[in-house]
């Protein structure tokens, strides 16, 4: 969209919303309902049993299928705005997901959990610049794929782009690598969670460690299991995807250190940006919006969230966790809005998915992309599988 204001851009999306919404409705009062009780080739209710799919699945698959297939690769100008819009209710409906959590949920998470989410982004990062150094990339790709991979993709790759002195085509370059990869974990990982009996605690950790995008991990935990609540693998994963997200800041400070500290002093005068500013300019505003949403939800302003207690505790604990009762009737309806809100933004994000980008992103960037992305994504798997019985659920 142009840089008009949001109200001048309106109008010219409604059209997009206007097939973004049919489509969720048709998907989610048609199509869903009928695969609950359809038969194929004998099998009772395969689509969903076998095939677990459902709103959202079909959603980007609907997204995927305008862009690729209807529209022949370019969407259309008339739709153009409203699908971009759709990146807002994705945000949006991040943002909202703060009424899950209360503060004292996050503290059971402990440092456990967050040293593992650190050392997953940092090991990451180096295994990208060696990989980098060994198949001869350029330093500023490298860098911008360094922090793509190990944090949360598209943002990371923007915030890092111009204290790395990037190009746009290193950054669409390590975009396209992630959607990619991306692309794929987000349509397999719901059958191997539940090939391997995965719970929702244990697969939301997984995916919100293992999965590039936030975008992605979000498709992938509902893909699961699409109920919004306490303790379920949207739950999860976001919170644990949000814990990497946060490393923003410490990850772009530790790639543009490397990237300056490598070059020769007579390149090195170029005028930057400083990183402080830099940080500010880019970091992206939604996890404050779910923080604040968090502490809100904290001090009681929805009511109680429904969570369950952990087995054991005292009832002290229990006032200080504020579980055990029923979520309130504001929550009931956040959690609504947030079913549409989120499935709206997936059939955008699916209008986003386009084979042809994807092709061209070949060579080197998307070999060392799919080696960091393939060992990240089963090592998080692994991992989890060991330290299950440790995982904290909020």
């Amino acid at each position: 969209m142009s840089d008009t204001g949001f109200f001048r851009k309106l109008p010219s999306a409604i059209p997009g919303l206007a097939l973004i919404v049919i489509t969720l409705v048709v998907i989610k009062f048609w199509i869903e309902p009928w695969m609950a009780v359809t038969k194929v080739f004998g099998m009772q209710k395969p689509l969903t049993d076998a095939f677990h799919l459902n709103y959202i699945l079909l959603g980007i698959l609907a997204g995927l299928l305008y862009r690729n297939v209807v529209f022949g690769g370019t969407m259309p100008a008339i739709f153009s705005n409203g699908f971009k819009l759709s990146r807002l209710m994705i945000k949006t409906g991040i943002i909202m997901l703060g009424s899950l959590y209360t503060v004292q949920a996050i503290v059971q998470l402990g440092a456990f959990a967050i040293f593992l989410i650190g050392g997953f982004v940092l090991l990451t990062i180096v295994m990208v610049l060696w990989l980098g150094k060994i198949f001869g990339i350029d330093r500023s790709m490298t860098g911008v794929l360094a922090n793509a991979l190990s944090i949360c993709g598209v943002s990371a790759a923007v915030a890092t782009s111009p204290a790395v002195e990037a190009k746009a085509a290193h950054v669409a370059y390590a975009i396209a690598t992630i959607l990619g990869f991306g692309i794929l974990t987000m349509f397999i990982s719901p059958f191997i969670g539940h090939a391997l009996g995965l719970t929702d605690l244990q697969y939301g950790a997984w995916i919100g460690t293992g999965i590039l995008n936030s975008g992605q991990v979000l498709a992938a935990a509902l893909a699961f299991n699409p109920t919004i609540a306490p303790g379920t693998a949207v739950s999860v994963a976001e919170i644990w995807n949000i814990m990497r997200v946060i490393s923003i800041p410490f990850a772009v400070f530790i790639v543009t250190v490397w990237y300056w500290t490598g070059k020769e002093a007579k390149e090195a005068k170029v005028e930057r940006k400083g990183l402080g500013t830099l940080l500010v300019e880019k970091f992206p505003v939604f996890v404050i919006g779910f923080a604040a949403m968090v502490l809100l939800t904290s001090l009681g302003a929805f009511g109680s969230v429904g969570m369950k207690c952990p087995t054991g505790i005292s009832e002290a604990e229990k006032a200080f966790l504020q579980c055990g009762l029923p979520p309130s009737e504001a929550i009931k309806m956040l959690r609504l809005w947030m079913t549409w809100i989120f499935g709206f933004g997936l059939v955008g994000l699916g209008g986003y998915i386009d084979f042809k980008e994807i092709a061209q992103a070949g060579g080197t960037p998307l070999k060392v992309g799919l080696i960091v992305g393939v060992t990240k994504y089963v090592l998080a798997l692994i991992v989890i599988l060991m330290i299950k019985d440790y995982l904290v659920a909020i």
